[in-house]
């Protein structure tokens, strides 16, 4: 009988395993594993996962932490699973759902409204300077981008978007023009395999900046909302900070926790 169309081979997760072996944690082992055979192309879109008992069989786990593996992979939309057919590689432009912290909801269609984004300048800062803002990044320095974000029909908020000095060397700061609207979780995941696992939310009425002032046009001091969002990979390690600075009059703000469906 022949074998399953595009089903896929051990060999591949087999050595990706072995090279993930200072993973004490084997579930996380094992995602890495299936990641890393995803990131690489040897596994594409489509192809059809060996069982959770062919798996069990290969390696040295129990079907349990198959089965947390690839929830995981599910609901960081790398795996789709299909009822009675079993698990598939998700087509690779569901493979990264874009992490959208700002948005909204169009209140006559119900459709999610995506924010445009403009950036205004690039720099690199030290991290000392920021206080408790940026106190959980293990580096002395981070790149910052100012931003002003909106959705259609709605004035603008001021962002401050921090990430790592090493994920951002092959950017082109010089041409703030090329970053205009650029998805900087893609580019986490496509360039260094770097995946958002989870945020955590921080927000108060606060004066807003002198610099978001300048950028909105607004007559300073003036009184709004600061929200802070810490954006944290599968390895609990800080990736990005936002903070957006939000005027008076803004539209509330939207917070989803999303699940995939099994």
């Amino acid at each position: 009988m022949n074998a399953t169309p595009n089903k896929l081979s051990l060999e591949p997760l087999l050595a990706r395993w072995k090279a993930a072996e200072d993973r004490p944690v084997k579930y996380q082992r094992l995602t890495e594993a299936f990641t890393a055979c995803i990131q690489s192309g040897a596994y594409a879109p489509g192809g059809h996962l060996p069982k959770e008992t062919e798996i069990c069989a290969a390696l040295p786990v129990g079907l349990s932490t198959v089965q947390k593996a690839l929830a995981q992979m599910v609901e960081e939309g790398l795996v789709v699973r299909r009822r009675k057919l079993g698990s598939f590689i998700a087509e690779a432009s569901n493979q990264v759902p874009e992490v959208h912290i700002y948005r909204f909801t169009d209140p006559v269609t119900g459709e999610e409204m995506m924010p445009f984004t403009r950036v205004l300048r690039v720099s690199r800062v030290q991290t000392s300077s920021f206080g408790p803002l940026l106190a959980d990044f293990d580096a002395d320095e981070v790149i910052r981008i100012d931003r002003l974000v909106w959705v259609t029909g709605e004035s603008p908020a001021f962002s401050s978007f921090y990430t790592r000095c090493e994920h951002t060397e092959d950017m082109p700061h010089d041409r703030r023009e090329t970053l205009h609207g650029a998805s900087y979780h893609r580019i986490l995941w496509e360039r260094y395999g770097i995946r958002i696992a989870r945020v955590r939310h921080a927000a108060c009425a606060e004066l807003l900046s002198r610099t978001a002032c300048d950028a909105l046009d607004l007559a300073a001091p003036h009184v709004g909302m600061l929200w802070d969002a810490y954006e944290f990979d599968r390895d609990d390690r800080l990736q990005i900070v936002q903070r957006f600075e939000l005027p008076r009059g803004h539209r509330p703000m939207q917070l989803v926790e999303r699940k995939s469906v099994l």
